[in-house]
């Protein structure tokens, strides 16, 4: 769990370096550990290995209060944006600020999992079923879900 006190889920983009480990959730509990994060101002959730040491730890699940900077937005901006117009009073560039205000949750992609916003899981997801379905395939259901919602879905599966 963030320990920085930030208060605003822009000040969570990056710049968080003090941690605190706030639970341990083992094995067949790991969905209290997303529960858990998600209740959080900003927190992740981390895979540690036990029994396998060749297996490294690796975060599978972040949560900011808020949303994270949505990836899509950001690459959009960034291939579109020439040149910065810096606002005198503010001291920064309007369209820069606006794009970083496009937040949302930690979202399945077929590049790993990434903070997208609504209309950009909308849309990647249309392009995702046009795209395989002129293939003749299914589309992949956990594809521009959040995680949060696959986990939990996941965790009601093993539960049965």
């Amino acid at each position: 769990m963030c320990d920085t006190g930030y208060q605003r889920p822009e000040d969570h983009d990056g710049s968080c370096g003090a941690w605190k480990r706030t639970g341990i959730h083992w094995n067949a509990e790991w969905e209290g550990a997303f529960e858990e994060a998600a209740l959080q101002r900003h927190a992740f959730v981390q895979a540690v290995p036990v029994e396998n040491p060749g297996w490294k730890p690796h975060t599978v699940f972040e949560h900011i209060n808020g949303g994270g900077l949505c990836k899509g937005c950001w690459m959009k901006h960034q291939n579109s944006h020439t040149q910065h117009d810096v606002d005198e009073n503010t001291g920064a560039c309007a369209s820069c600020v606006k794009a970083q205000q496009r937040r949302g949750p930690l979202t399945r992609t077929p590049e790993g999992k990434e903070f997208m916003c609504e209309e950009c899981r909308i849309t990647f997801r249309r392009w995702h079923e046009q795209y395989v379905h002129s293939e003749r395939r299914d589309p992949d259901k956990r594809l521009y879900r959040t995680e949060l919602e696959v986990a939990r879905e996941d965790a009601k599966t093993s539960a049965t």
